[in-house]
This record gives C-alpha cells, sequence and structure tokens, in this order.
C-alpha cells in the first residue's frame, strides 16, 4: 500500500465507532467469566457479561484489538516509507514500463529511482570523453534524456523536476543547471538488412538532432549563412544525402556555440548499435568507414563542443572506431566508476518493493539478482524489475534480441570450443577466463575471447574475482542470474546444437575407436574455425590447455552415457579426460594431450607415441580397474598437436 495514511484514516473512524473500555476475565465458580471496564458518560463502569450480550461484546473488543495491531502495524510502515521517500521520493508512484525520457517520468509522476548522482559524479570528473558501457535495458538511454534535461537551457524553467533530487544537492550542480546546451542523439534506431537501411535510421536520427535545434533559425546571435547551412544541413538530412553525415555534429555544435555563447554537451547514445548490426548484417566495412569519419570529425576535429558523453553495450576497440582519439575514458561493467548508476542496486529494489507494498523481495532477488558492476554486487536490471512491479509475475522479461544475434553468429561460426564450459555455467559451476574487453570484429573469426567479451558485454554473464591488465580482464564468470539461465538453455545452447555436426560425428569415431576419422574432424576444425593464436606453442595460452577444452566440447554430450572425468588423479599421475561408462558393457576411455616439443621429439607421430607411453607408465588405469572395469575394455588415446595438426593414436586391447 503506497498511501497507509488513508487505511489509518479508516481505522480511526472505525475505533470511534465502538464502545471504549478493557476486557478480563475472572474466575467464578471455577469457570472463566469475560468482566469489562468501561467509561459511561464519564463515570468507570465494571460488570460481567451476561449471556444475551456476550457473543457482540466479545467481536466488538475483537476487532478493536485487530484494527489496533494493523494501525500500529501501519503507522510504523509509514515511518519507515517516510524515511525511503525522503531519499527516493517517486518510489511510491505508479510503475510505468517503457519510458525512456525523463520529461515524461516527471509529467506523469510516475515511479522513478533517483540516479542524478552520475550529473555530480561526472561533472566533478575532468574527461573530454567519457564512453561507458552497460547491457541493454539497464537505464542508459533515460540517464542521458535526464542529463539532457538538467544542463539544456531549453529546460532552465523547471527547477521542480530536480529540487527534490540528489543532484540539486552539490553546489557546482546548481550553478550548471539550464546553463549548457546538449546536442543529443541515438544511434538505437541504425538498425538494417543492408547498409543502404541502417544509414538511413541514421540519417533520420541526425534529422531528429537538427530539430530539436529549430530555435537557431531564429536566432539573433547568428548570421544569416549561418542559419542557412543550419537549414542546408537539415534539409539534406532529409533527403538522405549521406555526404553530410560526417560533418553534421560538429557543424551544430559551432552554430549552438554561437547561439548561446557555451559550448554544448554532445550525448550519443547507443554508438555501437549500427556497427553490430552491421557485423551480423555482412556490410562491417562499409559501416565502419561511415561511423570512423563521423567520430573522427565530431570527436577529433571538433572544437566547439565541451566534454560528451557515449554509451554503448560493447567497448568496441581503439584500432576500430577510436584509433587517434587521445581524450576517451572508458568505463565498462568491470570498472568501479559509475559503477551503481545504472541499474537498481539491493537497497533500491528492496525500498521499491516496500512502497509498492510487495512482500516478497526473496523471491524477486533469487529470480533477478546477480549483476555486478564495478565493485558494486547485487545490482538488479530496471526492465524487469518496473515490469515485475508493474505487472506483479515473476518472470523473465529481459531477453536481448539484438544481442543474440551476434552470439548466434560467432557460435555458428565456431561452435566446438566453448560449449563445454557454456555446460559447465549452465550447471551453476564458475568458470575462470582471461577476457579482452575490447570487441575486435575484425578478427571475430580466429578469436574465441569474441564470444567471451560479448556475453559479459551484454550481461548474460558476470565478472567476479576481477584483476585488470594491460589488454585483458582476468575474471570468475557465471550465468548473471535466474532469469538469464532460462535464456541460457532455450537459446545459447540451441545455437550450439545447429552450429555444426561436428559433435555427432566426433562421438560416433571416439565410439568406434576411428582415430584417422577423429583425426580428420580435429583437422577440419583446426583449419576452418581457429587462428595460430589459439592452437600455437608461441601462444600466451596453454596449446594443451586449449585442445583439452576443445575435446572436452565435442564429447559434453556423452554424459547421460558416461560419467566423464577431467583432470583427476589416478595411479601415479594426473590424466587428462577420462569417461567411466555408465552401462557395464561399454568400454571406457583414457585420453593424455601432449603439443609438439621439437627439442625431445622428431616428429608429431613420436608425440603422440609419448602420451600412450604416458597412460602407461603412469598407470592412469588404476581407478578404472579398481572400479571393476576390465583392462581389455578401457581404450587408451594419445592426442598430438602441433600448431593446427593434430594426430590421435590409440593402444589395441589386451587380449
Amino acid at each position: 500500500m503506497s498511501n497507509p495514511g488513508r487505511r489509518i484514516e479508516e481505522i480511526d473512524k472505525r475505533l470511534e465507532q465502538l464502545p471504549k473500555g478493557t476486557l478480563t476475565y475472572k474466575t467464578i465458580n471455577g469457570k472463566k467469566q469475560p468482566y469489562i471496564q468501561r467509561t459511561i458518560e464519564g463515570k468507570s463502569v465494571s460488570y460481567y457479561v451476561r449471556m444475551s450480550e456476550r457473543e457482540q461484546i466479545l467481536l466488538e473488543f475483537e476487532e478493536r484489538s485487530r484494527l489496533l495491531e494493523e494501525k500500529k502495524r501501519l503507522t510504523a510502515y509509514r515511518e519507515s516509507l517516510a524515511a525511503i521517500l525522503k531519499d527516493n521520493p517517486y518510489l511510491g508512484e505508479n510503475v510505468g514500463v517503457g519510458y525512456q525520457y525523463f520529461t515524461e517520468i516527471k509529467e506523469n509522476n510516475l515511479f522513478y529511482i533517483d540516479k542524478t548522482y552520475f550529473i555530480t559524479e561526472w561533472l566533478h570528473r575532468s574527461a573530454k570523453i567519457s564512453l561507458i558501457t552497460r547491457p541493454r535495458r539497464f537505464g542508459k538511454t533515460l540517464l542521458l534524456s535526464t542529463v539532457r534535461t538538467f544542463l539544456d537551457p531549453h529546460y532552465a524553467e523547471h527547477p521542480e523536476y530536480f529540487e527534490d533530487l540528489k543532484v540539486w544537492q552539490d553546489p557546482l550542480c546548481r550553478m550548471k543547471f539550464g546553463q549548457i546546451p546538449v546536442i543529443s542523439v541515438s544511434f538505437g534506431s541504425c538498425k538494417g538488412i543492408d547498409y543502404a537501411h541502417s544509414m538511413r535510421g541514421m540519417l533520420n536520427s541526425l534529422k531528429a538532432m537538427y530539430s530539436s535545434q529549430d530555435d537557431l533559425l531564429t536566432s539573433e546571435r547568428l548570421e544569416e549563412d549561418d542559419r542557412n547551412e543550419f537549414k542546408e544541413i537539415r534539409e539534406a538530412l532529409f533527403r538522405g544525402e549521406e555526404t553530410v553525415v560526417e560533418n553534421s555534429i560538429p557543424i551544430l555544435c559551432r552554430l549552438v556555440y554561437k547561439h548561446y555563447g557555451v559550448k554544448p554537451v554532445i550525448l550519443l547514445d547507443e554508438y555501437d548499435t549500427p556497427l553490430l548490426e552491421a557485423y551480423v548484417g555482412g556490410y562491417w566495412e562499409e559501416m565502419i568507414a561511415s561511423c570512423r569519419g563521423l567520430f573522427h570529425n565530431t570527436f577529433k576535429e571538433n572544437e566547439w563542443f565541451e566534454r560528451a558523453i557515449i554509451t554503448g553495450v560493447t567497448k568496441i576497440s581503439r584500432n576500430s572506431l577510436f584509433s587517434d582519439l587521445n581524450n576517451i575514458e572508458t568505463y565498462t561493467i568491470t570498472d568501479e566508476e559509475y559503477s551503481d548508476c545504472f541499474g537498481f542496486t539491493e537497497k533500491e529494489v528492496e525500498d521499491a518493493l516496500k512502497c509498492q507494498n510487495m512482500d516478497c523481495f526473496q523471491e524477486v532477488k533469487a529470480m533477478y539478482d546477480g549483476f555486478i558492476f564495478g565493485n558494486h554486487r547485487d545490482i538488479y536490471n530496471p526492465w524487469s524489475i518496473c515490469n515485475f512491479l508493474n505487472r506483479g509475475k515473476l518472470i523473465s522479461y529481459w531477453i536481448n534480441t539484438s544481442s543474440n544475434k551476434i552470439i548466434g553468429d560467432i557460435i555458428r561460426r565456431h561452435p566446438v570450443r566453448s560449449k563445454f564450459e557454456i555446460e559447465r555455467l549452465m550447471a551453476g559451476e564458475v568458470v575462470h577466463k582471461k577476457i579482452n574487453e575490447n570487441i575486435t570484429f575484425q578478427y571475430m573469426d580466429g578469436d574465441e575471447n569474441s564470444l567471451w567479451s560479448l556475453l559479459l558485454a551484454v550481461g548474460y554473464i558476470k565478472a567476479d574475482n576481477v584483476e585488470k591488465y594491460e589488454e585483458y580482464t582476468e575474471c570468475d564468470v557465471s550465468v548473471t542470474n535466474q532469469e538469464v539461465m532460462s535464456m541460457f538453455r532455450n537459446e545459447i545452447l540451441g545455437m550450439f546444437d545447429n552450429g555444426n555436426l561436428y559433435y555427432n560425428e566426433f562421438i560416433r569415431a571416439l565410439l568406434a575407436h576411428n582415430t584417422e576419422e577423429m583425426e580428420d574432424i580435429l583437422l577440419d576444425i583446426t583449419y576452418s574455425s581457429m587462428s595460430y593464436f589459439d592452437t600455437g606453442t608461441s601462444s600466451k595460452r596453454n596449446p594443451e590447455n586449449f585442445f583439452h577444452g576443445l575435446v572436452l566440447g565435442l564429447i559434453v554430450s556423452l554424459k547421460d552415457r558416461y560419467r566423464i572425468i577431467s583432470n583427476r588423479e589416478s595411479g601415479r599421475g594426473r590424466y587428462d579426460i577420462a569417461l567411466y561408462p555408465i552401462r557395464p558393457e561399454e568400454n571406457a576411455f583414457i585420453m593424455e594431450f601432449k603439443v609438439f616439443d621439437e627439442r625431445k621429439e622428431k616428429d608429431l607421430a613420436q608425440t603422440a607415441a609419448n602420451a600412450l607411453r604416458q597412460i602407461e607408465e603412469k598407470q592412469y588405469e588404476a581407478d578404472m580397474i579398481a572400479a571393476g572395469i576390465p583392462g581389455e575394455r578401457i581404450c587408451k588415446l594419445g592426442f598430438a598437436f602441433e600448431g593446427k595438426e593434430v594426430m590421435v593414436v590409440k593402444e589395441k586391447h589386451r587380449q
């Protein structure tokens, strides 16, 4: 109940109607009898209740007791709400879903969690250009709209929008209110099946940007040539002329500066949407060329803007897009800066549920909790929480279809390598990874890291125990929460299953002990979808671990027939992979992986033979024999690798 005061008033009215007094019991003739003390016409009267009155009087006292208890609870609730609403004054309002603009929320008096302290934090920082990445549906568009409403002179007559919000508590921010013009544009609609279609979306976005500054047409501070230039650019955008795109923002910055005498702030939302779409659609080269030119002219060659905020889902590498920008600071989901400015914290969710009179915090936490941004744990997706507050149904609301396109594309291009680790994630396990948060689209086809980078960027996995190095982020990853887990089961695993037939072919060859076919399949995988960076001995990665994970991914679907054990001690050492049959009539397998060492071995065949020799010398089959598996049913396989070359050998069954 968002307004308990009304119910308290109703209780007080009813209490006035009920007789006042106290009810006790006294024992008379061995039986407890109700004894009432009341004030009647100013006099205290005590009497035993007659049998004819007893039921009615007892009901009155029972109702009074119940109402007083409810009033006590509601009074405490109202006091707790007052403390909550002092910090977040709009938690008790009607919840709206899909509102992306701050003015809409204020004008309709809707539910709103105060994130305006982002403005304070940003204004006190010195970064010229701030690139902030967060998953979709995490309030990026709303927050940029809030920044625009706070700074832009167009809204200077509405200080009441902010007077009870956190940003108003800072003296510097109050001085900046309504004093800085803002140029705002979103590339969220720059989607299409081809380059031309996507560019139409970008032209429409830039056209809307110009239309929002129509007051320049009547500006007395602009010369006639300036006003004509504004009209020419706007009309060219209306006509769909791509030639004006690269200079459209810097020209508008100059004109806005001349009109206000203050350099504007640039807000660019969903900057990476056209590039993500281009990668999936197959027109990357055309789109990156256009975006690189626009970004260079807007943020490098433009002297007419004060600062800029860019938001998106991914951090596209400097070499791809920002190669000549030395004035940009990037804040990803693993960075501490602005870590609680996007998404709802646990306290905010708990307070919102209280203000909406929803006593289900533990259920909500189990379903939607789990995101980690920087040093803030227990971050919730605003889209899911607002939908739940609005509908009251504990279901999955957050489906990131745009990101699924590109993830599915990567999986289809090389579906084998990560399936085993995805299976582990779905089992609730933690996987340790080195992730490069820079998305380099040019090398996606040859780098498994691109899949993990995207899964982290879009919010499907969370990073814990983060250690940052120059290029890589080392962390423990796991599925974000129960809501995302259902998406994993329904969609991500299906992408692997639909990727290709490597799994079934390899398993068929393994169970038939056909080493030549196993070699062919592994060679096909390494040559068609893996780079030397993955397999080469010069790689920073351990090649044995890489191929170990590759084979685990190929055989993971055997888990219903085999107990698959990896890196377990047996005999006098630790084997790589062992398959224990669930049905006693089937064969067991022991696998050992070795990478060719030119200092010790003359060729790949000797490497494979050494792998088999290690199985024998270390007595890796000891645990299997102890488990009752006959020696003649244990198939030993040696895998040898050199770069992309593969050899598989087996030891014949004992007779």
